[in-house]
């Protein structure tokens, strides 16, 4: 780390007075003295950027889910000094940079191996803000790491319990719009399929009718909510469009065995 920091302020005196030459467009660097500056010294140094393989490899890894293997491949992957140099100004912003372009990537990588595009994308903006909070260059790596592992893990996870392609579509949306109204025929409209067979295709999937499938979603969020300890029972009543209080306590004691009120004491009990 001792020779990246060193790389990174030397830049900084090397480059300073071109910090405020901002090209115009790409055709700019296309023969500029500073990219092939750059490309002769990192030639020269033997300073070349990592090989796209290896990192389709940890991507691919993220994609699948496949945890153990990704552990392993961490091990080396976080002793490289091969990244580049992402900022002239100091090593924690050249390590926060670096996190921040490999968070977007293992975001895709993680839309792309199933998990819901939402919750992968609140996941990404929530690392990057943490990632902008930290004061070492040590607590970024610490939390890149985190950050890999977590895409993969929540890939695993929503592999595990995902249903099959024609289904997901279903699932996904129904996640997405929970806090809204979710007739048949906005679901049927929203996958593009047959509401009667939309409905067989949840029972044969989940084993219970689409509203039935609705309902015990909506208990699972609002057990969430009530986890959070953010919100009155009547707001989350609101929120999750029950008719009315009443109404709400009845379907969540009849998928979860107790009351809201209930289950939030229990769970404040617990934690």
């Amino acid at each position: 780390m001792e020779k990246r920091r060193s790389e990174i302020n030397g830049t900084v005196t090397k480059n300073q007075e071109k910090t405020d030459e901002i090209p115009t467009s790409f055709s700019a660097f296309a023969d500029d003295r500073e990219l092939l500056r750059n490309l002769a010294r990192s030639r020269q140094n033997q300073h070349l950027h990592h090989d796209l393989p290896t990192e389709r490899k940890m991507l691919q890894y993220i994609r699948e889910g496949r945890g153990e293997e990704l552990e392993t491949f961490l091990t080396d992957w976080g002793q490289r000094e091969d990244f580049g140099i992402l900022s002239r100004s100091s090593l924690l912003r050249h390590k926060k940079n670096l996190t921040i372009c490999g968070i977007t990537l293992y975001t895709r990588a993680a839309i792309e191996g199933g998990l819901n595009a939402e919750i992968a994308f609140t996941l990404s903006d929530l690392l990057i803000q943490r990632v902008e909070e930290q004061h070492s260059p040590e607590d970024v790596d610490r939390l890149s790491t985190v950050a890999v592992r977590e895409f993969a893990q929540r890939v695993r996870q929503a592999r595990e319990s995902s249903g099959s392609g024609t289904f997901e579509a279903c699932r996904q949306y129904i996640f997405n719009h929970l806090y809204e109204e979710l007739p048949l025929s906005r679901l049927g409209a929203a996958t593009g399929l047959n509401p009667s067979y939309l409905s067989r295709l949840c029972k044969k999937e989940t084993g219970l009718s689409l509203s039935a499938y609705i309902r015990r979603e909506k208990v699972e969020e609002a057990k969430r909510l009530l986890e959070l300890n953010e919100y009155t029972l009547s707001e989350i009543c609101v929120l999750l469009r029950f008719n009315d209080q009443s109404h709400f306590t009845q379907v969540f004691k009849a998928w979860s065995g107790v009351t809201p009120g209930a289950y939030r004491k229990r769970f404040a009990k617990k934690n």
